[in-house]
């Protein structure tokens, strides 16, 4: 499917998609007084409104410096905060206590921390958002990673990253105690996501064509929905749900990822599977820290030490009532926003010279 025909199918994605938005709102329970810090960036948006959807009176906590024109007719709290308690403004948060209180998305545990300890007598229902980087690096190495698996210890070796996310969990259960709900995403993507990864699989099935595609086919890839991130949030407080819930989608193999991105797009394009020693000897398997968001080849992760990245179960949270979107929804999301709602390039990381280079050297090792 090339621009055009991405544009005529617009409309009717985008009301498949807003119907089943609707579907997951939780009306018939009695709404509450809910504060979101931060909530102007990615996925603080979507949290904002499926909160509003489901009918409860949400106050926005924030700087008012990203996206200040955002939800124009709900309460907006001006303030920072900072690793420093004495060096925050939370003033207009004083005099004030709400039924729950969601923490989007930092990953400074002492910034985590200086907040939580201002609101933790302020509510009786306290959110945070982590990630599944939170989680013990070693652990990546195998399958189905449940959420008592151990997380990454303050001085491990992993990134400042997951480090933060880890301890930041670790302060908030000392902090808040069992009135606190976790979440622990995997790869957020759809609307309002400017990482290049997603975008570059369909984008490539939309051009058609002939289009390498790395490895066997086996890889795992697991990604989910930023509006199925906040259909959580929003179920966890209609139905109280207390504890860490890790919210990764279901895994596919890379071969159903990169046919669904053919079937989002309409697209009759051919992903050539090329071994990965291949690659390496042709120059484009060379840095294993870009597979996951950008890269020649994104959400690629060949090494066994982390095939188990996108195998994490999120058994609990769809036991728990969670459901997720259709891939095609996330899909049209992401592409909408390329083409009508956000200044984002079009990813280069491998040109289409290289790329084709590269396929008529392999057609060449292989029998006709």
């Amino acid at each position: 499917m090339d621009r055009r025909s991405f544009v005529k199918h617009s409309a009717l994605l985008l009301a498949a998609s807003m119907s089943s938005s609707q579907r997951m709102a939780w009306a018939s329970l009695p709404p509450k007084r809910i504060l979101v810090v931060g909530g102007t960036f990615f996925l603080g948006p979507a949290v904002v409104d499926a909160l509003v959807a489901d009918g409860h009176t949400v106050t926005l906590f924030n700087r008012g410096v990203t996206n200040p024109e955002l939800f124009p007719h709900l309460e907006k709290l001006r303030g920072f905060r900072s690793p420093d308690a004495n060096d925050q403004d939370l003033t207009a948060l004083s005099h004030r206590h709400f039924d729950v209180i969601v923490d989007v998305w930092p990953n400074d545990p002492a910034l985590v921390a200086s907040a939580a300890e201002f609101l933790k007598d302020r509510t009786q229902h306290y959110l945070f958002v982590s990630s599944i980087a939170a989680y013990d690096s070693h652990e990546f190495a195998k399958a189905d990673i449940v959420e008592d698996a151990p997380m990454e210890p303050w001085n491990g070796s992993a990134r400042p990253y997951n480090r933060n996310k880890a301890e930041s969990e670790r302060r908030l259960h000392q902090i808040i105690g069992d009135r606190l709900t976790i979440v622990r995403p995997g790869p957020i993507k759809g609307t309002r996501d400017t990482t290049p990864d997603l975008l570059t699989w369909l984008l490539r099935a939309q051009q058609g064509g002939e289009h390498i595609a790395p490895g066997d086919g086996h890889d795992p890839v697991e990604l989910v929905d930023v509006k199925d991130v906040a259909s959580f949030l929003a179920l966890a407080i209609a139905r109280s749900l207390y504890g860490t819930f890790n919210l990764t989608g279901k895994s596919m193999s890379f071969r159903e990822f990169l046919e669904a991105c053919k079937n989002a797009t309409h697209s009759d394009a051919t992903f050539v599977w090329i071994p990965q020693q291949f690659l390496h000897e042709n120059g484009l398997e060379t840095d294993q820290a870009l597979h996951t968001f950008a890269g020649n080849f994104p959400f690629w992760r060949p090494d066994p030490a982390n095939q188990g990245l996108y195998r994490i179960s999120s058994a609990k949270a769809f036991k728990a009532g969670w459901r997720t979107r259709p891939f095609e929804e996330t899909a049209f999301d992401c592409l909408h926003d390329f083409y009508f709602a956000q200044d984002i390039d079009r990813p280069n990381f491998l040109s289409e010279a290289k790329e084709k280079e590269v396929l008529a050297a392999w057609a060449h090792t292989t029998p006709a």
